[in-house]
């Protein structure tokens, strides 16, 4: 095993100091309110159980790790459209990727993309001459996040990437705007291990809504009124990436984990106090790069699908089973050139 460098012991120092402070700046951000842009994307994702922060990579790699697009090559477009939960929750994404090598030889890549989710039934409701709640009106509700993605290479061979988000929110009575930053790293340990990092929402995500709440002072004589907002933990997601081919085989294994700091307890699969770890796993069997297989588990849910790359047209499909919902069935096409 290679030394532990005095560079090394100062990125591991750093890693550590980052995740002190998320856990430190998140004791006030309000528990779920990033859980609508968590679904993941991409049908491939989706089927390898959301863990694709360390790989494979394809132009949904803005959402997942924007270092990803570093291995990428050439100009990516995905469209994706999903049924979540039976016919539930819409769930779309859209995104343009581009990776190219620089006249200093070195790599840089950059993407844009487009998340929505939404579904209808809200139901506002207010009281009738005899003081009972009546339902006066039934309300869409949807969430959408637009992002735009830089990545580049280091000198010592890590990749890294970061990705502002603009998040617009409609609840059905009033509607938000917020701002958010994802930063992500991979970095090849060797020809076939690839582990990779994404801090989410690391500047704790903030959605600022129109309307105003009023509280009365103590004198009764006076009022103010504050802002509504809620603010977006953020997750850590530590992730690996295992490849061997054999011939026109090739395997992938990956895996990753989302550490938050919410105090979600049994809502999430292992935690103790305010720190908790949901995890991701995924397979890939892959023929001449052309035909593929797929299976997973997304938080213990069981997930699979295939996909066929031809040429330069790729179609991906998916499927998530759930326990207390119906189930997810997601499709996704690309086009590289």
């Amino acid at each position: 095993m290679a030394a532990v460098t005095n560079d090394m012991r100062r990125r591991y120092s750093g890693l550590i100091l980052v995740i002190a402070i998320l856990s430190v700046s998140s004791t006030d951000a309000a528990k779920f309110a990033g859980e609508a842009f968590e679904l993941g994307v991409g049908a491939r994702g989706m089927a390898l159980g959301g863990a694709v922060v360390a790989g494979p990579h394809d132009a949904s790699a803005a959402y997942w790790n924007p270092a990803g697009l570093i291995r990428l090559d050439g100009q990516y477009l995905i469209a994706m459209h999903a049924e979540t939960f039976g016919s539930l929750l819409n769930h779309d994404y859209v995104g343009y990727a581009n990776s190219r090598v620089r006249s200093s030889g070195k790599r840089i890549g950059f993407g844009v993309f487009g998340y929505y989710l939404g579904g209808g039934g809200i139901k506002i409701t207010e009281l009738d001459q005899f003081n009972r709640a009546i339902v006066d009106r039934e309300e869409n509700h949807f969430d959408l996040m637009l992002g735009a993605s830089l990545a580049g290479q280091l000198d010592n061979g890590i990749d890294l990437g970061a990705t502002v988000k603009v998040i617009y929110r409609d609840i059905g009575t009033e509607s938000g705007v917020g701002l958010s930053l994802d930063v992500g790293a991979l970095y090849d340990v060797r020809e076939w291990l690839t582990v990779g990092l994404t801090l989410s929402d690391i500047t704790t995500g903030y959605i600022r809504y129109g309307g105003g709440t009023e509280t009365v002072l103590n004198d009764g004589t006076d009022t103010t009124t504050v802002a509504n907002a809620e603010t977006i933990y953020p997750t850590v997601r530590p992730g690996f990436a295992v490849s061997h081919t054999i011939g026109d085989w090739r395997g992938t294994v990956v895996g990753s984990g989302d550490i938050k700091f919410e105090n979600l307890e049994t809502a999430a699969q292992f935690w103790s106090g305010a720190l908790s770890l949901d995890t991701h796993w995924g397979l890939e069997i892959g023929w001449r790069e052309m035909v593929f297989g797929r299976t997973g588990f997304d938080i213990g849910r069981f997930t699979a699908g295939g996909g066929v790359l031809f040429r330069n047209i790729s179609v991906d499909l998916a499927y998530l089973h759930s326990d207390d919902l119906d189930e997810t069935f997601r499709v996704s096409a690309g086009y590289r050139w």
